[in-house]
């Protein structure tokens, strides 16, 4: 018979901060480059070379800190995490064991709140590449040495979905904090999940690791395989042992890499080359104070201040790229639902379809924001907006040049109008008279009539004004 097991799920989230050097040494951060291209004597741990702390690593792990209510330690040091692997050419890792920089945090998302252990400061590892030949292993060293920061959870919780949902929290908040780009498929974002099955209200049950998911389906499905597999062999008495393992994208499946370290295994010591850190309360505050706007402020700024409805709001704030052009389009033009419509109907849809991307647009907020400006002033026709855009997209320009050369401003040549009107009544007597007998919907007939004559040259506002003023007379 089969047993109720409650699965019980700590995180343990690495995230590469945004600074354009390693955390300990001078080379450069950017992502990719030819392999083995940026690494140096000192990241690479050459006999004679010392570590040089980078500032910025630790003001973004402080940031990160406080997005995630923890406290901030005021002195904060370094160890060294050994092992022989050869992702880090120097066969021991720059860590924080016994003096992180952050504890005691809490994110909620939704009904669900999840501690915060800590969040420490390290060096990232290399990169091993295993598929290119059966022979061999390769190893690009670029990445090693990267300003990377750990965060561990409490096991708070209970289901693929509980960690989905807090890892996408997770990535969002140090994206809008300017902390790390979330980029996972560069593995800028990287999750091991611990996991454990046991019945409800009994000691937690065996641990696996799985180490380095880069997707947030791959953490789903990769909880929801070891949830099984675990159960499995719970209710098959099958012995479980504490291990490390990975989890196969093709199949689906996790599979044993290594029995599962502890502490005590890495031989841990204090770094005897790098100083504690010493935080003043006055550096922490401005630290603090230099946090932008986090996604909920947002959403409730756009839902409450803006009106713009939570569904809208939603999309808006999920993507901080999205969101911040958003911003910029509304500094040229202040009316948000009108920004917000265009760039959820019309540059989303492009992006969607692949016509653009949104870290490469072919244009400025700016001016996306001055061409929903002339639509929504009567300036050009509504209509026209998308014929903009898409010349924007495929072959650049201005709004002005482009509605200039396309001819598309509205001149509001009232004589005009006038003529055309006259000239519509004179050609369509049936509905004229239907009109003047109280038959309100032939109105649309003459109306788009007259829009058809006129091409954009009158709003529709003058055009329906002289209209009725004709029918009248």
């Amino acid at each position: 018979m089969s047993t109720k097991l409650i699965p019980t799920i700590g995180l343990e989230i690495h995230a590469e901060l945004l600074t354009n050097s390693k955390v300990f040494c001078g080379c450069s951060a950017e992502f990719g480059g030819t392999p083995n291209s940026r690494c140096c004597p000192g990241c690479s741990a050459f006999p004679g070379t010392l570590p040089v702390l980078n500032k910025k690593a630790v003001e973004l792990i402080i940031k990160a800190g406080a997005v995630m209510n923890c406290e901030i330690s005021r002195l904060t040091s370094w160890d060294r995490k050994n092992y022989f692997y050869p992702d880090l050419p120097k066969a021991y890792q720059i860590s924080q064991l016994n003096a992180p920089a952050c504890t005691n945090g809490c994110v909620e998302v939704g009904d669900l709140e999840v501690r915060i252990k800590q969040i420490h400061l390290e060096e990232d590892a290399g990169k091993l590449i295993h598929d290119q030949s059966p022979k061999y292993s390769l190893a690009d060293y670029n990445r090693g040495g990267m300003c990377l920061i750990e965060i561990v959870t409490e096991p708070d919780i209970h289901s693929a979905d509980e960690a989905c949902a807090f890892v996408e929290k997770i990535r969002a908040m140090l994206q809008y904090a300017d902390v790390c780009s979330g980029k996972m498929e560069q593995g800028a974002l990287r999750c091991d999940v611990n996991i454990s099955l046991a019945e409800e209200n009994a000691p937690l049950g065996v641990r696996a690791e799985i180490k380095n998911l880069n997707s947030i389906r791959s953490i789903a499905r990769a909880i929801e395989y070891e949830i099984y597999r675990q159960t499995e062999a719970i209710n098959n008495n099958q012995p479980l042992v504490q291990e490390t393992r990975r989890f196969n994208d093709a199949t689906g499946e996790t599979f044993a890499m290594r029995t599962k370290e502890n502490a005590h295994d890495y031989r841990y010591f204090p770094d005897p080359d790098i100083p504690a850190v010493a935080l003043t309360d006055s550096e922490i505050e401005a630290i603090f104070a230099s946090v932008p706007e986090m996604p909920e402020k947002r959403y409730a700024r756009y839902t409450g201040e803006y009106g713009i409805s939570a569904h809208e709001a939603e999309i808006l704030t999920g993507n901080k790229l999205l969101s911040d052009f958003f911003e910029a389009a509304l500094k040229e033009y202040d009316n948000p639902k009108a920004v917000c419509a265009f760039t959820l109907t019309e540059l989303l849809r492009r992006v969607n379809l692949g016509e653009i991307e949104l870290e490469a647009l072919p244009f400025s907020a700016a001016d996306f924001g001055l061409l929903v400006k002339y639509g929504y002033t009567d300036k050009i026709n509504r209509g026209d907006m998308k014929e903009v855009l898409r010349e924007m997209i495929e072959n650049g320009g201005s709004p002005e040049s482009i509605c200039e050369e396309k001819g598309l401003f509205i001149s509001e040549d009232l004589s005009l109008v006038e003529s055309v009107v006259d000239e519509v009544i004179k050609n369509n007597p049936n509905p004229v008279e239907q009109y003047r007998a109280g038959e309100q919907k032939v109105f649309g007939f003459l109306m788009g009539q007259a829009s058809k004559e006129l091409k954009g040259k009158a709003t529709p506002a003058v055009i329906k004004e002289t209209l009725e003023r004709k029918l009248r007379g």
